[in-house]
């Protein structure tokens, strides 16, 4: 089975790729970027012992119509894990770019599938497809038949993510094809590439390097996260499983509030230095997802807040050269 991930060198498709690695499949990693971050994966699978044969990379430009025809036309795919996106300032900033990226390189994609016939495609979308504002949902958790107006929306990537929903659904209606998407919360975990959310990185990799943090946000505020290696088995899992019983999945994990956040981080550094912006009582995003349709969907819990801290602190200080914290009970 050859499974072609998209983005593959991106801060989740590496795990991606790495965890459908450990499943002994041939895997086709495609990425624009084909620089440092192909060789930090390639290390990373060669060092893990995995079968460098079953693994091929390819430059892929969602934007160029011939290089996907090229790239579909070189391989049979039984599944596609789609996470080649454009992200951040670049959808406000530059919409136009955005758009070539977002919406027509993933209907790009769509449509491959449906020509090759490919078994399944499975691609993340996100929790900003809910908009911005926890109040016009009242005091709870956000299930995948929620929905919200134009008007309650803070980013434009949430709304191309929209777009992108919107066409996987005519797709499976109009092809009787096979698509499902995860609508990640907060993605956190080591290696995130100079994003807006750097700070979901920062709160537990500085002070695991003696670093003060800044947090943008103050004590009250609540968000929803998920350990990047759980938000990546979830796809990886979704793509494999023979029949799905949906298509949207919320992937949320854990709701912590700001100060909750800090005291986690500080069971493992008691004398941890963060400054909350209190002007800024919440973020712009919903503060908590019901994902027990995916958890009962694949029979997968993922880690506790807590524990991914953890992780996201060892892998900061391996990055240092520093000794990898003994897990405290």
């Amino acid at each position: 089975m050859t499974v072609l991930v998209t983005g593959a060198t991106g801060f989740i498709g590496k795990r991606v790729v790495l965890q459908l690695a450990k499943r002994g499949l041939d895997i086709v990693a495609a990425d624009l970027d084909l620089g440092e971050n192909k060789n930090i994966l390639f290390n990373q699978y060669q060092n893990s012992g995995f079968d460098i044969k079953k693994l091929k990379f390819e430059k892929l430009d969602v934007t160029s119509q011939d290089n996907i025809e090229n790239l579909f036309d070189k391989y049979s795919f039984e599944s596609i894990i789609h996470l080649a996106y454009g992200i951040g300032k670049i959808c406000e900033d530059h919409p136009v770019l955005a758009s070539e990226i977002n919406i027509v390189g993933t209907a790009r994609i769509f449509e491959k599938l449906v020509e090759k016939k490919i078994k399944r495609m499975v691609f993340a979308s996100s929790e900003t497809v809910y908009g911005a504002n926890q109040a016009f949902y009242g005091n709870r958790a956000i299930n995948e038949k929620d929905f919200c107006g134009i008007d309650q929306h803070h980013f434009t990537y949430g709304v191309m993510k929209l777009l992108n929903e919107f066409m996987a659904e005519k797709y499976i209606k109009k092809f009787n094809c096979s698509i499902a998407y995860t609508r990640p919360s907060i993605v956190f975990g080591y290696g995130r590439q100079n994003t807006a959310l750097n700070w979901a990185e920062d709160f537990a990799a500085k002070p695991a390097i003696g670093e003060k943090v800044n947090l943008p946000f103050s004590k009250n505020n609540i968000d929803n996260w998920i350990y990047v290696e759980d938000c990546a088995e979830q796809l990886v899992q979704l793509s494999l499983k023979k029949t799905l019983d949906f298509s949207s999945y919320n992937t949320g994990s854990e709701t912590v509030t700001g100060e909750q956040l800090v005291n986690t981080v500080k069971d493992f550094f008691p004398d941890a230095e963060f400054i909350f912006d209190e002007s800024i009582k919440s973020t712009p995003l919903i503060d908590d997802q019901d994902d027990s349709r995916l958890r009962e969907e694949i029979k997968f819990n993922p880690r506790s807040f807590r524990d991914g801290v953890f992780a996201l602190i060892n892998d900061a200080r391996i990055a240092k050269n520093l000794e990898p914290l003994k897990k405290i009970i």
